[in-house]
Formats: structure tokens, sequence, C-alpha cells
């Protein structure tokens, strides 16, 4: 019930920016309102509450209104932990892709490439180092346009960001968050943890702290996994192994699905055989 509530409300205030002039919004392929309304709140889930089992439900809703919306298969795609179930979302929308154009074809393009990759990784292919490298350039070169088109789409400035940081590292990255993300959008969940993650990287372990601790007191009334998650990664990069053990055996116990959280709980195990 809290986390509907708190989805209206951010709801709410990315409405409230569609007021502003040069405010525009990315036009999806679908004339289903309810597939829309599942997409976003599955990004939500993912990005700002890093709830991977809840974004998979809602994916599969959008799908339900709208069974030909390709980008929600694609991202379904990256998400999904069944290899064969991938595998064959990715072959129905490259079978039709054609079908989509402009910049929703910009975003498409970069979840096939993701995906791509992921279906290689699991596959044990020797291949799968350069679908990553290729899928991170192709996001860095369609995100660096969309994000300037679009500056208000949140979401989509967020992967851009997770782009950048794979591409360039920490330090570079936060430079560029100086530029790209507002004040506001600075305040969303993902943003202000990924500063966090960012700010650790450098060293700079007080200030990191000082955002994480920002997040959790944000998010106190909501069951997610993202800030023990961050907490966790913090002190994982602190080499204080017993804390960041507690808070990712938190975040994970909230939602085994966590890619962050399950990942860190092995490494961090590793270290305190």
């Amino acid at each position: 019930m809290l986390r509907n509530f708190v989805f209206v409300m951010v709801s709410l205030l990315l409405m409230s920016c569609n007021t502003r002039s040069d405010h525009k919004k990315i036009k999806y392929t679908t004339s289903a309102d309810s597939t829309l309304i599942h997409y976003h709140k599955g990004w939500q889930e993912i990005m700002d509450f890093g709830d991977y089992a809840a974004a998979e439900v809602s994916y599969r809703k959008a799908l339900e209104y709208d069974p030909n919306f390709l980008v929600g298969k694609s991202v379904l795609a990256r998400l999904t932990l069944n290899l064969e179930e991938r595998l064959a979302l990715y072959q129905t929308v490259e079978d039709h892709k054609q079908t989509i154009q402009g910049n929703e074809r910009l975003i498409l393009d970069v979840y096939q490439a993701l995906t791509k990759y992921t279906n290689l990784r699991d596959q044990k292919s020797e291949m799968t180092k350069s679908a990553l490298q290729e899928a991170l350039n192709i996001g860095e070169y369609n995100f660096r346009k969309l994000v300037h088109e679009y500056p208000n789409e949140v979401y989509l400035k967020s992967e851009y960001i997770e782009i950048l940081h794979a591409q360039y590292g920490a330090k570079r990255t936060l430079d560029s968050m100086q530029v790209l993300v507002t004040k506001r959008q600075g305040k969303t969940p993902f943003l202000l943890g990924y500063k966090a993650i960012l700010t650790a990287e450098t060293k700079n372990f007080k200030d990191a702290l000082v955002y994480a601790q920002a997040l959790a007191e944000q998010m106190k009334d909501v069951k997610a996994a993202k800030p023990d998650a961050i907490l966790a990664d913090i002190y994982f990069k602190m080499e204080d192994y017993k804390k960041a053990k507690i808070y990712a055996d938190r975040a994970f116990n909230i939602d085994p699905r966590n890619l962050d959280a399950s990942r860190l709980k092995e490494k961090i195990d590793k270290k305190l055989k």
C-alpha cells in the first residue's frame, strides 16, 4: 500500500515537471495507457526501489495489456532469469523491430544490445566481452542524444549515467552528473544512491555515507532493498566487511532478486571465509 502511494507521489512529481514548456516525453508505440503505467512503474521499482521481482511483475502486466509492445518485451528480456524465455523474447523483438522508428528505436536498440550481451554471458560465449562493449557504445551514443532531447526522462538519464560509469569511471561520471542532473532529480532514490556509490569509489567515504544515510532516511517507510544494498557497497569499498555483510544480508532478505545485493553478498562471504 505504501509503495503504491510512493509511486503515485513520484508520478505526480514527474507530471508537475510536464507543465514546463521545455518538457518533452518519449512517445512509445502502444495505444494502451495501462501498458505505459505498468511499464513506468517497473522502472521505478528497479531504479528507485531495487525491487527486481516486483518490476518483473509490472512488465508482465504491461505486456498483458499490449502483447506487441516491443520495448516492454526487450526490458522483460533483460530482467527474466529464464534463458529460454530471454532468447525467445530477444528473437521476437529482432523479427519485428523494423516497425519501430525514431527515438523509440534508439532505446530499443540499446535494450536489445544489452539483452544480447546477457544471453551470450549466460551461454558462456567467447563473444561476451565484445558484446558488452558494443552495448555500452550503442548506449552511450543513443542515450546521449535522448537525455538532451528529453531532460526530464529521469530513468533514461539514470541508465545513461550507469553507462558513463562503465565507460569512464566514477570521477568523470560525477562530473557529468553535475551538468546533467537537476537539483530535483538528484534527490530521486536512484540518483542519490548512485551518487553515494560513485563517491565511495573515489575514496571519499565520508560524503558517500552522508548520501547513503540521506537515502535511507528518505526511504525509511518503504520496504526496499536499495538503501541497504548501497550501504553494503560503501562498507565493502571501505573494506569493513562485517558491516558490509550486515547490510548486504538485510538487502538480500528484502529482495533475493536484487542483483547488487546478491553479488555483493557473494563477494563479502568470500572475504570473510
